[in-house]
């Protein structure tokens, strides 16, 4: 009983200390499970709260201790790393030179006291971290106070948890994470502010950047407003040299419209001078054409002995008219040209002294025209008849010329027909020949009827040595066949019977040598295969893989073959006279001559001689 009392102590803890776990409570064995009912059914007596704290009170008062106490670390001697200047904050501009001097010297020292030292003192990188490291994780110790149990906060608190043991609510899983995260928590603190650290530096290396971003600024516009001044005087003095120009160029101008004004008149003025002046030498011409042609031969020399009078009539109009270069000539051009024709052209002279005279001449020339015409009038009927009988020989020779084509189309399509008719014609005598009469001929079966006949005929009547074709053969054998039935009604109707018998004997024994010629037949064919198959060389398999050996192969020595010298004439003398000896089945050497050796050196020479 008291064991089971001391198992339910165990299993019960003080608020402020951890489990205590027994060795019985560790293991699962059947003390275990029996302490478990045990203290199921044991009544457990109620206590006050005074008396539940002197049972829980722990014996020794609890002390917090930490890991710098004990080491006579104070608030004097203590080293506050906050306090001090950042190893990875990055000095000023104006600093950085310093702070490199300062860094190398404090380095030299710190080597030179190095050296100085054993090898077995000299500090490593864990040393380093280690140095002063109480000093940086000093903690004040707490004032004790009175300690609040459980139940002074909760009266009822083991009133709920009655009749079940009561965790411990201290981790040291969970207070080591929260140690870890905490530490996290500084070093990325520590990342962000040096972070910060970086970014403001960049801010004041932009603000420097800006800065002088601005004084260019300043200059550029500045420069620029000057440059607008200047511009503006020199284009205000540019636009009042351009109105001084601008007017006088209005002047000029104007002055220049009044004179175009007159050159234009003057220039119509000579332009219709010329064309008048044209017009007069084409009329003069004209006249000088219209005059009698007595008057024109005496009055030709001056038009020049080379042109004829038809080239002049011809280019009568065509020289006193402006030709394309002449209309596109300057007005300069136009003057020279008139003043070198005028220094050409001689005094005119004309035929007609008054207006009279030329209508003499118009009247005579429109008789003229009336007696053509007259004329022309006279020959338009022969004329037109003339175009009748063209029209209708035309029209004799399209009617003959259509006559034709129609004949020839007749006859194109008459040669078409006979063509096609031919054609078909033509396939029909090949298919006809082709199929039913190459069957009639062909055929199997008239091919073994015409083998049939013959037999039939060469055995009963004589050789076939004239050729004959199938249906003479069969006549004659019909002739003969009638005669041969004459002749059996002569003979008595016993002896017909008797020689009918002889046939069919005859016929059955002919079968049965026909039937055993073919299995004889079909039985040497088996024999000649058998015999082939046992002298065929063996079969070779060819490729595959070769056989591996696994000794080497015996070498096999080949036989000398000796080759046999022909008899001499005296050997097959003496073998011929004086023995049995056979060439084809015999050896010499049988009867004492060596064949392998040298002629005249065997005993048979000796006997011979």
């Amino acid at each position: 009983m008291t064991s089971e009392i001391q198992i339910v102590e165990s299993q019960t803890s003080l608020p402020d200390q951890l489990i205590i776990k027994s060795s019985s409570s560790s293991t699962k064995s059947t003390g275990g499970a029996k302490a478990k009912l045990i203290r199921s059914h044991i009544p457990v007596k109620k206590c006050g709260p005074q008396q539940l704290m002197k049972k829980l009170k722990p014996k020794t008062p609890l002390v917090k201790r930490y890991f710098t106490s004990g080491h006579d670390i104070n608030e004097k001697n203590r080293r506050e790393a906050t306090d001090e200047p950042s190893p990875f904050q990055y000095p000023k501009d104006l600093e950085v030179f310093a702070h490199k001097v300062m860094t190398k010297a404090w380095r030299n020292d710190v080597r030179l006291k190095e050296l100085k030292m054993s090898c077995f003192k000299k500090p490593s990188h864990k040393d380093r971290q280690k140095r002063d490291l109480l000093n940086r994780l000093y903690v004040e110790e707490p004032k004790l106070m009175d300690v609040k149990t459980i139940l002074e906060l909760a009266p009822e608190y083991f009133k709920i948890v009655e009749g079940r043991p009561i965790p411990d609510h201290l981790d040291i899983r969970q207070y080591i994470e929260t140690v870890r995260e905490s530490l996290r928590t500084k070093i990325i603190n520590g990342y962000r502010e040096d972070d910060i650290m970086l970014i403001e530096e960049n801010i004041l290396l932009e603000q420097k950047i800006i800065d002088t971003i601005r004084d260019n600024y300043d200059k550029y516009v500045n420069a620029f407003e000057e440059f607008l001044y200047r511009d503006h005087t020199s284009s205000m003095k540019l636009l009042k040299d351009s109105e001084i120009a601008a007017q006088e160029a209005y002047d000029k101008y104007s002055e220049y419209k009044t004179v175009l004004k007159k050159f234009g008149a003057i220039r119509s003025s000579i332009y219709n001078s010329e064309e008048k002046w044209r017009n007069c030498q084409m009329y003069e011409k004209f006249l000088f054409l219209v005059s009698p042609f007595s008057w024109r031969v005496q009055r030709f020399s001056k038009y020049g002995s080379d042109t004829t009078e038809e080239e002049m009539d011809e280019h009568l109009f065509l020289k006193y008219q402006l030709s394309q270069e002449e209309h596109e000539m300057s007005l300069t051009n136009l003057l020279d040209q008139f003043k070198d024709k005028k220094d050409e052209v001689q005094v005119p002279e004309l035929y007609f002294t008054s207006a009279e005279q030329l209508i003499d001449v118009f009247r005579f020339m429109e008789m003229q025209n009336l007696n053509s015409l007259l004329h022309s009038e006279e020959l338009a009927v022969p004329l037109e008849q003339v175009r009748d009988g063209m029209r209708e020989a035309e029209a004799m020779f399209d009617e003959e010329i259509n006559n034709l084509q129609e004949m020839i189309d007749k006859l194109e399509g008459g040669i078409s027909w006979e063509e096609e008719r031919a054609k078909y014609l033509e396939d029909l005598a090949l298919k006809l020949i082709g199929n039913e009469f190459k069957n009639l001929i062909m055929a199997d079966e008239v091919l073994n009827l015409h083998v049939f006949v013959e037999d039939v005929y060469e055995t009963r009547i004589g050789p076939n040595d004239a050729n004959l074709g199938m249906a003479e053969m069969m006549r004659a054998i019909e002739t003969k066949y009638r005669n041969e039935l004459l002749a059996m009604d002569k003979v008595p109707a016993e002896q017909v019977a008797m020689l009918e018998r002889g046939c069919y004997a005859e016929q059955m024994m002919m079968m049965r040598l026909a039937e055993k010629a073919a299995k004889q037949y079909s039985e040497l064919q088996r024999v000649t295969s058998k015999l082939n198959k046992a002298f065929a060389p063996p079969f070779v398999k060819v490729g595959g893989k070769e056989l591996k050996k696994r000794s080497p192969p015996h070498e096999r020595r080949l036989q000398q073959v000796v080759q046999q010298r022909d008899l001499t004439p005296g050997e097959a003398e003496y073998l011929d006279y004086f023995t049995d000896f056979c060439k084809y089945a015999d050896d010499p050497k049988d009867y004492g001559i060596d064949v392998t050796g040298i002629p005249g050196g065997s005993s048979a020479e000796e006997n011979v001689h």
